[in-house]
């Protein structure tokens, strides 16, 4: 996947929750937040990487970063 956007990483995480059968409200549960947090969270215009891996961590993912020279 290219990184485009918050947009973009935030996609792709739901699209790991929607594949793998995990309801949002389990992460939230999970972090010890309210739901409507877990909500705030993926809907700022910037994560960064550490709430992105804490989110990962939750599902057994790891976030993988990769460089790849442009055409």
């Amino acid at each position: 996947m290219k990184y485009l956007n918050n947009k973009t990483l935030i996609t792709e995480y739901k699209k790991v929750l929607l594949d793998n059968g995990i309801k949002q409200q389990y992460v939230a549960d999970k972090l010890e937040i309210s739901k409507q947090s877990l909500n705030l969270k993926l809907n700022k215009k910037h994560i960064n990487f550490d709430d992105m891996q804490a989110l990962l961590d939750v599902i057994g993912y790891d976030l993988i970063i990769d460089f790849k020279k442009r055409n």
